[in-house]
């Protein structure tokens, strides 16, 4: 049986209250020679202290949870891996461990909040939750510190950390336009989720801005995925001619991959003939046939600062607030001129 702090305040000869003062550091002040002795017992009984009672008494268990839903469990989703490998360094450098719940599809989420607010979490971390889950609104009632990263709700007591969707989007898409390109498709992801949403505000604001009128054949709904991209651009690719578009801007890399294969598939030239960006700079962007125009978001510091700001909660320290960051336009082989 493991030893207890009982164990080793028998065989130091102290109280129990005076080995809990060595082992943890105070409250109170002990002397050398008894800090030293009862330290000396807790090596030599084996003495590893209970982190789950350790928590209880402080309120806090130096662990927070991560909630993520894969969309699909057979592709890698390179954009939650960027953005955990922030949050799990931030977590290290603040000598907090972490908890990845991904049990529960998004639709089911909200079923499994006894499970996230059960104790085991001092708060958590709710990555890409789509407009129509209620977990976070859940998790606020229950008073649970929430942070969100990849939406910006409304909330009380959720703070939240997102890019400017709207400006990034608008970006690239004047980026297209000033290179001529008049008839440009867009392919988002999921309507459900807000970044869809606000990246076709962006992508509408730049068409408006250079005065190019938009077909509503030329902006397709799909998924976040490569295959979506590739059978939506498909379908634009067998327009007659003088209507196909001459640039496809896609809401992030995994469609535009798809896209790029759909295009060069069919005999056409990227960007010789159809020029194609992407948005987020994963892995897809340069491992694709044709290296993709896009823009890039600071995934690390994303993860971190969902780190630093539920601490500083937890801390006391601040209120739920909301948090853009900047994003960078990254301009490869995907987009040239339309063709003459």
């Amino acid at each position: 049986m493991p030893a207890t702090i009982r164990d080793i305040a028998r065989e130091s000869g102290v109280s129990i209250s005076t080995v809990s003062y060595v082992l943890n550091g105070g409250p109170k002040p002990v002397s050398t020679g008894v800090k030293e002795r009862v330290i000396s017992v807790a090596k030599r009984l084996g003495y590893h202290p209970n982190a789950v009672a350790r928590g209880l008494s402080r309120r806090r268990m130096d662990t927070l949870g991560i909630i993520y839903t894969y969309w699909d469990v057979n592709t890698t989703d390179f954009y939650f891996l960027s953005v955990l490998h922030g949050i799990l360094g931030a977590c290290m450098r603040h000598k907090q461990a972490s908890t990845l719940f991904t049990s529960r599809h998004w639709e089911e989420s909200d079923e499994a909040v006894p499970q996230y607010s059960d104790g085991r979490c001092d708060g958590i971390i709710v990555i890409g939750p789509p407009e129509d889950c209620n977990l976070v609104q859940v998790l606020a009632e229950r008073k649970v510190p929430t942070v969100v990263i990849n939406a910006v709700l409304g909330q009380q007591n959720v703070s939240c950390v997102d890019v400017d969707n709207v400006a990034s989007m608008k970006t690239i898409t004047g980026h297209l336009l000033a290179l001529g390109h008049k008839r440009i498709a867009l392919l988002t992801g999921e309507q459900n989720m807000q970044s869809c949403n606000l990246r076709t505000i962006g992508f509408n604001a730049a068409c408006d801005e250079f005065r190019i009128p938009i077909s509503d054949r030329h902006i397709v709904v799909g998924r976040y995925r490569s295959d979506s991209g590739y059978e939506r651009a498909s379908r634009l690719m067998d327009l007659p001619e003088e209507v196909r578009p001459t640039a496809i801007c896609c809401t992030n890399d995994a469609i535009a991959s798809g896209v790029i294969a759909a295009v060069t598939d069919r005999g056409l030239r990227v960007p010789g003939d159809v020029s194609v960006t992407g948005f987020d700079d994963v892995a897809d962007a340069t491992m694709c046939r044709v290296p993709i125009t896009t823009i890039r978001q600071p995934f690390s510091r994303l993860g971190g600062e969902a780190v630093s700001m539920l601490l500083q909660v937890l801390n006391g320290n601040a209120v739920a607030s909301s948090t853009l960051l900047p994003t960078e336009l990254v301009v490869r082989s995907s987009t040239a001129p339309p063709p003459q």
